[in-house]
């Protein structure tokens, strides 16, 4: 690999990276505020908890966004990581892609994990279960340091295109 080559393929690696670190603590951030402000509006009562019957119905339907949620930023996140996924038809337009393609997977697999957050923090605020927004949090916070960016993930891009363009 010539030094021209591996200098623009650094600066591709640390833009990417730089900007999906961006997204996760984004993400993260936005799920904690909004966690934060359900919590005390929830607490102050300005928001009416919902009759029983209701309140089990939301708790259900989060059980359900959040297995949606961790399975799909599961899939989406492990497939991100890989140079050339068995989806692709033509794995040499994704290699073109370079990581570039990472930050787009990456940032579907984080809206996932907030989906899970939101939801949780808002069926918290309508019926006053802790144990539902602590899951929720607990979803995002350890999604988000488990799926947290590395330079070797991008990095596996650049080494798959130079292979492929030799």
């Amino acid at each position: 690999m010539s030094g021209a080559m591996a200098g623009n393929g650094s600066a591709e690696v640390e833009k990417a990276l730089k900007t999906v670190r961006i997204v996760c603590g984004a993400m993260v951030a936005a799920v904690l505020l909004y966690a934060a402000v359900a919590w005390y509006l929830a607490r102050s009562g300005a928001v009416a908890p919902v009759d029983a019957g209701t309140a089990n119905l939301l708790k259900q339907a989060f059980v359900a966004v959040m297995l949606i949620g961790v399975l799909g930023w599961m899939v989406i996140w492990s497939r991100a990581r890989v140079p050339t996924p068995s989806t692709v038809a033509r794995p040499e337009v994704e290699l073109r892609r370079g990581p570039g393609g990472m930050v787009t997977r990456l940032i579907a697999a984080y809206a996932f994990l907030e989906a899970v957050g939101l939801v949780g923090a808002t069926v918290h605020l309508l019926t006053g279960s802790v144990g539902v927004l602590a899951t929720a949090v607990a979803v995002v916070v350890l999604g988000a340091a488990l799926s947290y960016p590395r330079e070797e993930w991008f990095q596996r891009f650049l080494d798959s295109r130079n292979l492929v363009n030799r």
